[in-house]
């Protein structure tokens, strides 16, 4: 199995008068919902997939809780979410106060395996469309 990834340009942003260059951007296939991953996850074991979907809704509610707490969830072989905050510098400590940040973000830091995977990715290129 391979990536797909097509061909666009892109204007330099530092550079609006330098030519624009060629760069491959990956095409995502099928999405995945909650419904069709309960689906896959039942066919692939002994547990129904009305329980691996109560089960997938369960561990979203928890994980957003456990963020909303400002916790780290850490899914094994998947990776961890951890809630990041963009913020406006300040002179002094003094002055740092929730008002400073601009808004809050979840950060997703995938497993050593994903990152292997990601490794071991082959890619293919697909049409000639640019934007």
């Amino acid at each position: 199995m391979s990536i797909k990834f097509k061909v666009i340009t892109r204007k330099n942003p530092r550079d609006l008068a330098a030519p624009e260059k060629y760069y491959p951007s990956s095409v995502t296939g099928s999405i995945l919902d909650l419904n069709e991953l309960a689906d896959l996850v039942g066919d692939g074991s002994t547990v129904r997939r009305n329980d691996v979907y109560a089960v997938l809704i369960g561990l979203v509610d928890v994980a957003k809780k456990q963020l909303e707490l400002g916790n780290m969830v850490r899914l094994g072989d998947l990776g961890s979410f951890s809630i990041n905050v963009s913020a406006i510098g300040k002179d002094t400590a003094e002055e740092v106060t929730g008002a400073a940040i601009e808004k809050g973000k979840i950060i997703f830091r995938p497993s050593s395996n994903l990152k292997q995977m990601l490794k071991a990715l082959k890619y293919e290129k697909v049409g000639e469309s640019t934007i």
